[in-house]
């Protein structure tokens, strides 16, 4: 370079621009073994696989709502990585959402994979569970419940305040249908199921023919692939000028846990013999 050239501010400036990238370059590539390079800035890089007739290395994604079809797929699909040694297929399982994942081609510390050939399991909550669980905490007036009740009545069974004398489905029907609210002055407190007493306030009760069910027993399929099972709803009345019955789940926290607690040994019981590990778990493999 001459020196009229050094002398001008602009030469100058791209020149040194120019040795920088050198650099820069130079100790890009030292530091990452060649993998990583520095561009220009403005510059786009075009990804000419979709062009080929093949691709460069075969990836995607399977997603499935049934427990079956994923340990079916996962260790059918394993077989082609013959470049991998069992410990590289972790499926990590996530309890909480009731869902996993498992990885094709995460390798390992030695060989990391891409991670980008995957498997995704979601259980679905079926129909009547949804149903349950939209009732969890709900008040009913008269109409809607037993409404409620016969609609589901294949998943049904209901008793009386000791929890074990089972009562008929249409006399509990009934007798929801005809409660009554009567009025009587009182200076005692009680609580009951039906009915609260209040000092110096007007008793307000139910008053009723047929005996009123205290408990439902609603049977049903949680999730697909899982078990079927009974959940216990406790009822109660709430007096007022317009009776309403709420509802809630019995120990709905403990049967979420033991509903967890299947889809972990469903998929390690399926994977058993296979070259795939389970954790529990999330992994993000950014």
């Amino acid at each position: 370079m001459t020196t009229e050239l050094l002398n001008d501010s602009s030469a100058l400036h791209e020149y040194t621009k120019a040795v920088q990238a050198t650099e820069i370059q130079a100790f890009i590539q030292q530091q990452t073994n060649d993998t990583a390079v520095a561009l220009p800035e403005g510059v786009k890089i075009a990804d000419l696989e979709q062009y080929l007739e093949n691709r460069r290395r075969y990836r995607g994604t399977m997603k499935t709502n049934l427990i079956g079809e994923f340990v079916e797929f996962v260790t059918s699909t394993i077989d082609g990585y013959s470049a991998y040694t069992g410990d590289n297929f972790p499926c990590f399982i996530d309890p909480q959402a009731m869902r996993a994942i498992a990885f094709f081609n995460l390798g390992d510390i030695d060989n990391p994979g891409h991670g980008d050939h995957q498997a995704k399991l979601s259980l679905q909550k079926t129909e009547a569970f949804q149903e349950l669980l939209g009732i969890n905490g709900k008040r009913f007036d008269q109409r809607q419940l037993a409404e409620w009740l016969e609609d589901w009545i294949d998943h049904l069974q209901t008793f009386a305040e000791d929890g074990t004398k089972e009562l008929s489905l249409a006399a509990s029907v009934a007798a929801i249908r005809r409660i009554t609210i009567g009025t009587n002055a009182e200076t005692t407190r009680e609580e009951k199921t039906f009915g609260t007493r209040q000092s110096a306030m007007a008793e307000v009760e139910a008053k009723h023919k047929d005996q009123l069910p205290a408990f439902l027993k609603f049977t049903c399929e949680p999730y697909q692939g899982l078990q079927e099972r009974t959940f216990t709803v406790r009822l109660s009345l709430i007096t007022g000028e317009k009776p309403q019955i709420s509802a809630r789940i019995v120990r709905l926290e403990t049967a979420q846990e033991d509903m967890a607690k299947e889809l972990e040994e469903k998929l390690r019981s399926g994977f058993e013999d296979s070259e795939v590990r389970t954790f529990v778990g999330e992994f993000d493999h950014r």
